[in-house]
């Protein structure tokens, strides 16, 4: 229920107050960064607009039989990612223009997520024909548009009498992490919703309370305050790349040895068949440079991997914040190489070799 939506309370009251009052039938815009809950906020409006029996004004009872009928809130980004897996076999053989992506989430609640990079143009006119419809179960369409904001102009242009004007019976709810990227026009015919991060402790809590664990203080950390994104990290997988990444910035600053880069190598030859292996373990070896940093800078309460301290600490005492520069923009530099197919392990491999003497190698060895 929307009781249970973690963090961005006067969010939540403001789509509770718009539910009640009867005029959530606009067009709504819910802003804020990636993971933060705006589809999941969306969802819950839906629901709330569409339940049989609502336990009080604007919330929704997640039992009656519309209810019932709705994904599941942990499922919506599998529905989405089976949509998406499905369309790009089917757009090898019929141009997107025959059927354009939707997600259903409800009988009443359809999710437009961006057909290829974008929002398209055929989406926008299967929105406004689907605001002519009368839905067949619950009172009201609840439309979700995604990334509305990185539309193009056109896109968003044709949108814009049925967002300045839904017809009865319908809901449009915009989702945009950057409003200003809306069109003028657009922003002058919404009512914006803002959702920001939540606070560690907040989101912490709220993680708990969906038994977490002892793994809710990490997951909090790691996420900055976006729910979404704390929800579905797998944290043992989150773990066993990020060991890998301490190994390895270890293994560089602790030795000067050029044979030192065949132990790297191996340690980082899993990365040789899997891109998201190598993509995930350099996100980790950031974040982790940068909790080093933090340490440095007597900041520990900014320290995300904060169940690794120690080794953090370690690490610390063997990087200049120099040192930590360069391997940073080696890092870069790995990264930059990998979109022209550089051999992921030996770039690895070598970036590790850089590490040593403080870091003042990172550049000679990126």
């Amino acid at each position: 229920m929307l009781r249970d939506f973690i963090g961005n309370r006067r969010a939540v009251e403001q789509v509770k107050s718009l539910v009640s009052s009867g005029r959530a039938q606009r067009t709504v815009v819910l802003a804020g960064p990636e993971g933060v809950g705006k589809t999941t906020l969306a969802w819950m409006m839906g629901l709330a607009l569409n339940c049989d029996t609502p336990p009080e004004a604007g919330e929704y009872c997640g039992t009656c039989s519309s209810c019932q009928r709705a994904v599941a809130a942990e499922a919506i980004d599998d529905e989405i990612a089976t949509a998406l897996e499905a369309r790009a076999a089917e757009v090898k053989t019929n141009p997107r223009e025959v059927a354009p992506l939707r997600v259903a989430l409800h009988p009443a609640v359809r999710l437009y997520p961006p057909d290829g990079d974008l929002l398209s143009l055929p989406q926008a006119r299967a929105i406004i024909h689907q605001t002519q419809m009368v839905p067949d179960h619950g009172r009201t369409w609840t439309l979700i548009v995604a990334d509305l904001d990185q539309a193009r102009w056109t896109t968003q242009s044709a949108l814009l009498k049925t967002l300045e004007e839904p017809p009865p019976g319908v809901a449009l709810v915009a989702l945009a992490r950057n409003p200003l990227a809306l069109l003028p026009t657009v922003r002058s015919r919404a009512l914006i919703v803002r959702l920001a991060p939540v606070p560690a402790q907040e989101l912490e809590a709220g993680l708990a309370a969906r038994g977490h664990g002892e793994g809710a203080t990490v997951a909090a950390r790691l996420a900055q305050g976006r729910p979404g994104l704390a929800l579905r990290l797998d944290l043992a997988a989150y773990r066993q790349v990020r060991a890998d990444a301490l190994a390895l910035l270890a293994s560089g600053v602790q030795t000067r040895d050029p044979h030192g880069a065949i132990s790297m190598f191996r340690l980082t030859e899993s990365t040789r068949t899997s891109k998201e292996k190598f993509e995930s373990l350099l996100e980790i070896l950031y974040s982790v440079l940068q909790d080093i940093v933090y340490l440095q800078s007597g900041l520990s309460d900014a320290i995300r991997n904060v169940d690794v301290v120690p080794e953090l600490q370690r690490l610390s005492a063997s990087l200049s914040p120099a040192g930590i520069d360069e391997a940073v923009e080696a890092l870069d530099r790995v990264q930059a190489a990998a979109r022209r197919n550089v051999f992921r392990p030996l770039a690895l491999a070598s970036w590790s070799l850089g590490l040593a003497d403080g870091g003042t190698g990172a550049r000679r060895h990126g």
